[in-house]
Protein backbone atom coordinates (compact mmCIF):
# COMPACT_ATOMS: atom_id res chain seq x y z
CA UNK A 1 0.00 0.00 0.00
CA UNK A 2 1.22 3.30 -0.81
CA UNK A 3 1.66 5.48 2.28
CA UNK A 4 -0.02 9.36 1.88
CA UNK A 5 1.70 10.33 5.15
CA UNK A 6 3.49 13.62 4.64
CA UNK A 7 1.45 14.73 1.16
CA UNK A 8 -1.83 16.82 2.98
CA UNK A 9 -1.45 19.77 5.14
CA UNK A 10 -3.19 18.41 7.70
CA UNK A 11 -0.96 17.93 10.68
CA UNK A 12 0.06 14.33 12.35
CA UNK A 13 -2.56 16.08 14.88
CA UNK A 14 -5.17 16.08 12.92
CA UNK A 15 -5.32 13.05 11.34
CA UNK A 16 -6.27 10.59 14.22
CA UNK A 17 -5.73 7.00 13.98
CA UNK A 18 -8.07 3.60 14.66
CA UNK A 19 -5.43 2.80 17.65
CA UNK A 20 -5.76 6.18 18.93
CA UNK A 21 -9.41 6.34 18.66
CA UNK A 22 -9.67 2.21 20.15
CA UNK A 23 -7.28 3.96 22.78
CA UNK A 24 -9.77 6.65 23.66
CA UNK A 25 -13.15 4.37 23.53
CA UNK A 26 -11.61 0.73 23.88
CA UNK A 27 -12.00 -1.17 26.75
CA UNK A 28 -11.32 0.33 30.56
CA UNK A 29 -9.10 2.23 32.24
CA UNK A 30 -6.73 1.83 35.64
CA UNK A 31 -9.92 2.26 37.40
CA UNK A 32 -12.21 -0.04 35.58
CA UNK A 33 -14.50 2.72 34.42
CA UNK A 34 -14.99 2.35 30.48
CA UNK A 35 -13.39 4.42 28.25
CA UNK A 36 -15.59 7.09 26.86
CA UNK A 37 -18.37 6.32 29.05
CA UNK A 38 -18.73 9.77 29.91
CA UNK A 39 -21.46 9.80 27.31
CA UNK A 40 -24.32 7.97 28.37
CA UNK A 41 -27.95 8.01 27.99
CA UNK A 42 -29.96 6.57 25.35
CA UNK A 43 -30.16 9.67 23.45
CA UNK A 44 -26.80 9.75 22.87
CA UNK A 45 -26.48 5.52 22.08
CA UNK A 46 -29.36 6.13 19.99
CA UNK A 47 -28.31 8.92 18.08
CA UNK A 48 -24.45 6.93 17.77
CA UNK A 49 -26.09 3.72 16.18
CA UNK A 50 -28.35 5.72 13.57
CA UNK A 51 -25.48 7.56 11.95
CA UNK A 52 -23.22 4.60 12.48
CA UNK A 53 -25.98 2.57 10.57
CA UNK A 54 -26.72 4.68 7.77
CA UNK A 55 -22.48 5.27 7.12
CA UNK A 56 -21.86 1.53 7.45
CA UNK A 57 -24.52 0.61 4.71
CA UNK A 58 -23.53 3.47 2.49
CA UNK A 59 -20.15 2.51 2.90
CA UNK A 60 -20.51 -1.43 2.14
CA UNK A 61 -23.29 -0.39 -1.07
CA UNK A 62 -20.49 0.86 -2.57
CA UNK A 63 -22.72 3.65 -3.82
CA UNK A 64 -20.09 6.13 -4.73
CA UNK A 65 -22.92 9.03 -5.06
CA UNK A 66 -24.95 8.36 -2.14
CA UNK A 67 -28.16 10.51 -0.54
CA UNK A 68 -26.46 11.36 2.46
CA UNK A 69 -23.45 13.01 2.31
CA UNK A 70 -23.14 13.53 6.32
CA UNK A 71 -24.46 14.87 9.09
CA UNK A 72 -24.76 18.02 11.03
CA UNK A 73 -24.09 18.03 15.01
CA UNK A 74 -25.80 20.94 16.70
CA UNK A 75 -26.25 22.20 20.23
CA UNK A 76 -24.74 24.07 23.38
CA UNK A 77 -21.31 23.80 23.84
CA UNK A 78 -19.68 20.86 26.21
CA UNK A 79 -22.82 18.56 25.35
CA UNK A 80 -20.65 16.07 23.19
CA UNK A 81 -20.89 16.98 19.76
CA UNK A 82 -16.99 16.04 19.22
CA UNK A 83 -17.04 13.25 20.91
CA UNK A 84 -20.25 11.50 19.32
CA UNK A 85 -18.41 12.19 15.86
CA UNK A 86 -14.93 10.49 16.94
CA UNK A 87 -17.22 7.75 18.77
CA UNK A 88 -18.80 7.79 15.56
CA UNK A 89 -15.04 6.70 14.01
CA UNK A 90 -14.01 4.68 16.27
CA UNK A 91 -17.60 2.67 15.69
CA UNK A 92 -17.38 2.23 11.82
CA UNK A 93 -13.48 1.13 12.48
CA UNK A 94 -14.96 -1.85 14.51
CA UNK A 95 -16.85 -2.46 11.71
CA UNK A 96 -14.27 -2.88 9.40
CA UNK A 97 -12.01 -3.88 11.48
CA UNK A 98 -11.69 -7.39 9.89
CA UNK A 99 -11.97 -5.80 6.22
CA UNK A 100 -9.01 -6.13 3.89
CA UNK A 101 -8.00 -3.03 3.71
CA UNK A 102 -5.70 0.43 5.83
CA UNK A 103 -7.74 1.15 9.34
CA UNK A 104 -11.04 3.34 9.53
CA UNK A 105 -9.09 7.67 10.29
CA UNK A 106 -11.02 10.34 11.67
CA UNK A 107 -9.46 13.85 9.91
CA UNK A 108 -10.06 16.59 12.41
CA UNK A 109 -10.72 19.71 10.96
CA UNK A 110 -11.06 22.68 13.18
CA UNK A 111 -13.17 25.76 12.14
CA UNK A 112 -11.22 28.43 13.70
CA UNK A 113 -7.84 26.97 12.03
CA UNK A 114 -9.12 27.28 8.84
CA UNK A 115 -10.72 30.86 9.04
CA UNK A 116 -7.29 32.32 10.51
CA UNK A 117 -5.70 30.88 6.94
CA UNK A 118 -3.77 33.41 4.44
CA UNK A 119 -6.75 34.46 1.47
CA UNK A 120 -6.81 31.54 -0.77
CA UNK A 121 -5.17 28.79 1.54
CA UNK A 122 -8.02 28.22 3.72
CA UNK A 123 -10.03 26.92 0.07
CA UNK A 124 -7.09 25.02 -0.45
CA UNK A 125 -6.86 23.58 2.55
CA UNK A 126 -10.30 22.30 1.99
CA UNK A 127 -9.93 20.74 -1.41
CA UNK A 128 -6.51 18.96 -0.14
CA UNK A 129 -8.72 17.62 2.62
CA UNK A 130 -11.44 16.02 0.53
CA UNK A 131 -8.61 14.98 -2.13
CA UNK A 132 -7.50 12.77 0.72
CA UNK A 133 -10.65 11.30 1.71
CA UNK A 134 -10.61 10.22 -1.77
CA UNK A 135 -7.07 8.63 -1.68
CA UNK A 136 -7.07 8.03 2.26
CA UNK A 137 -5.07 9.93 4.96
CA UNK A 138 -2.12 7.68 5.99
CA UNK A 139 -2.32 4.60 3.44
CA UNK A 140 -4.33 4.01 -0.52
CA UNK A 141 -8.11 3.35 -0.11
CA UNK A 142 -8.54 3.99 3.61
CA UNK A 143 -11.81 5.05 4.68
CA UNK A 144 -12.26 7.93 6.57
CA UNK A 145 -14.59 10.28 8.72
CA UNK A 146 -13.84 14.21 8.35
CA UNK A 147 -14.93 16.15 11.40
CA UNK A 148 -15.36 19.92 10.88
CA UNK A 149 -15.63 21.13 14.37
CA UNK A 150 -17.15 24.53 14.78
CA UNK A 151 -18.02 25.05 11.36
CA UNK A 152 -19.89 28.34 12.26
CA UNK A 153 -16.79 29.95 11.83
CA UNK A 154 -15.99 28.94 8.20
CA UNK A 155 -19.03 28.25 6.17
CA UNK A 156 -21.12 31.68 7.28
CA UNK A 157 -24.39 32.60 6.04
CA UNK A 158 -24.67 35.05 3.36
CA UNK A 159 -26.95 37.08 5.17
CA UNK A 160 -24.37 37.25 8.24
CA UNK A 161 -23.22 40.36 8.98
CA UNK A 162 -19.98 39.14 10.11
CA UNK A 163 -20.02 36.96 6.24
CA UNK A 164 -16.93 38.29 4.76
CA UNK A 165 -16.16 37.18 0.20
CA UNK A 166 -13.83 34.93 1.66
CA UNK A 167 -16.02 32.94 3.24
CA UNK A 168 -18.65 32.54 -0.12
CA UNK A 169 -15.33 31.50 -1.40
CA UNK A 170 -14.87 28.66 1.18
CA UNK A 171 -18.62 27.75 1.35
CA UNK A 172 -18.36 27.39 -2.87
CA UNK A 173 -15.17 25.03 -2.72
CA UNK A 174 -17.14 22.91 0.14
CA UNK A 175 -20.52 22.73 -2.00
CA UNK A 176 -18.48 21.35 -4.94
CA UNK A 177 -16.51 19.14 -2.67
CA UNK A 178 -19.66 17.51 -0.98
CA UNK A 179 -21.56 16.74 -4.12
CA UNK A 180 -18.16 14.97 -5.35
CA UNK A 181 -17.38 12.94 -2.46
CA UNK A 182 -17.12 9.52 -2.34
CA UNK A 183 -20.00 7.79 0.12
CA UNK A 184 -18.67 4.71 0.25
CA UNK A 185 -15.50 5.76 1.18
CA UNK A 186 -16.28 8.72 3.72
CA UNK A 187 -18.49 10.24 5.32
CA UNK A 188 -18.96 14.10 6.74
CA UNK A 189 -19.47 15.13 10.47
CA UNK A 190 -19.72 19.06 10.61
CA UNK A 191 -20.76 20.03 14.67
CA UNK A 192 -21.72 23.78 15.50
CA UNK A 193 -23.26 25.79 18.90
CA UNK A 194 -24.58 28.17 16.41
CA UNK A 195 -26.29 26.67 12.92
CA UNK A 196 -28.13 29.17 12.47
CA UNK A 197 -24.96 31.20 11.36
CA UNK A 198 -24.46 28.53 9.59
CA UNK A 199 -25.03 29.00 5.28
CA UNK A 200 -28.26 27.73 4.60
CA UNK A 201 -27.44 25.53 1.89
CA UNK A 202 -24.42 23.31 3.65
CA UNK A 203 -27.02 22.57 5.81
CA UNK A 204 -29.28 21.37 3.83
CA UNK A 205 -26.96 18.83 2.24
CA UNK A 206 -26.81 16.67 5.77
CA UNK A 207 -29.00 15.13 8.22
CA UNK A 208 -29.20 17.49 11.26
CA UNK A 209 -29.42 16.73 14.89
CA UNK A 210 -29.43 18.18 18.10
CA UNK A 211 -27.54 17.09 20.72
CA UNK A 212 -29.05 18.86 23.61
CA UNK A 213 -27.82 18.87 27.47
CA UNK A 214 -28.76 15.40 28.99
CA UNK A 215 -31.99 14.72 31.26
CA UNK A 216 -31.44 14.81 34.87
CA UNK A 217 -30.59 11.20 35.34
CA UNK A 218 -27.91 10.70 32.42
CA UNK A 219 -26.18 13.80 34.29
CA UNK A 220 -25.92 12.29 37.17
CA UNK A 221 -24.50 9.16 35.78
CA UNK A 222 -22.12 11.22 33.65
CA UNK A 223 -20.52 13.37 36.18
CA UNK A 224 -20.11 11.14 39.15
CA UNK A 225 -17.77 8.68 36.54
CA UNK A 226 -15.22 12.26 35.39
CA UNK A 227 -12.08 10.57 35.22
CA UNK A 228 -10.08 12.76 37.71
CA UNK A 229 -12.68 11.86 40.53
CA UNK A 230 -10.81 8.67 40.28
CA UNK A 231 -7.68 10.70 41.80
CA UNK A 232 -9.08 12.08 44.99
CA UNK A 233 -9.54 9.80 48.24
CA UNK A 234 -12.11 8.17 49.39
CA UNK A 235 -13.40 10.80 51.57
CA UNK A 236 -12.83 13.66 48.72
CA UNK A 237 -15.00 11.48 46.66
CA UNK A 238 -17.68 11.35 48.56
CA UNK A 239 -18.03 15.12 49.30
CA UNK A 240 -17.16 15.96 45.44
CA UNK A 241 -19.79 13.60 44.16
CA UNK A 242 -22.21 15.14 46.89
CA UNK A 243 -21.80 18.33 45.94
CA UNK A 244 -21.98 17.91 42.17
CA UNK A 245 -24.95 16.10 42.95
CA UNK A 246 -26.55 19.32 44.56
CA UNK A 247 -25.22 21.27 41.43
CA UNK A 248 -27.17 19.43 39.20
CA UNK A 249 -30.46 19.10 40.86
CA UNK A 250 -29.91 22.69 40.67
CA UNK A 251 -29.42 23.76 37.75
CA UNK A 252 -25.54 24.83 37.89
CA UNK A 253 -23.95 21.77 36.58
CA UNK A 254 -25.89 21.35 33.00
CA UNK A 255 -23.37 19.33 30.86
CA UNK A 256 -20.32 17.08 31.25
CA UNK A 257 -18.08 20.65 30.34
CA UNK A 258 -20.00 22.37 33.19
CA UNK A 259 -19.56 18.78 35.52
CA UNK A 260 -15.64 19.06 35.16
CA UNK A 261 -15.04 22.84 35.50
CA UNK A 262 -16.77 22.54 38.77
CA UNK A 263 -14.74 19.23 39.65
CA UNK A 264 -11.71 20.77 38.83
CA UNK A 265 -12.86 24.65 41.16
CA UNK A 266 -13.95 22.10 43.71
CA UNK A 267 -10.75 20.32 44.07
CA UNK A 268 -8.37 23.57 43.77
CA UNK A 269 -10.82 25.16 46.72
CA UNK A 270 -10.54 21.88 48.65
CA UNK A 271 -6.30 21.98 48.01
CA UNK A 272 -6.45 25.27 48.91
CA UNK A 273 -8.71 25.57 52.24
CA UNK A 274 -10.79 28.38 50.39
CA UNK A 275 -11.62 30.28 47.16
CA UNK A 276 -9.47 29.69 44.42
CA UNK A 277 -8.85 33.36 42.76
CA UNK A 278 -9.27 31.86 39.83
CA UNK A 279 -12.72 30.90 40.05
CA UNK A 280 -13.57 34.28 41.71
CA UNK A 281 -12.24 35.89 38.34
CA UNK A 282 -14.41 33.34 36.28
CA UNK A 283 -17.46 33.86 38.11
Amino acid sequence: MQSNEGHHHLSAGNVISFEKLSLLFGGTDDTGVVRGSEMVGDRYRDLLQEIAAITEYQWRSGTTRGLVKGFMLSGPPGTGKTTLAKRLAYELGRRFEAEDEPPVALAFVDGGEISRSRYGESEERIRDIFLHARSGFTAQGQRSVLLFDDVESIFMARGSQHAKEWHFSQDSVFFHSIDDLDTSRATIVLTSNRPDLIDEAIRDRFLSYVVDYPDLETLLQMVQQIPAIGQLTGAQQSTLKTDLIAAVKNGTVRSMRDGQRFAMRHFVAKLLKKESLAQQIAD
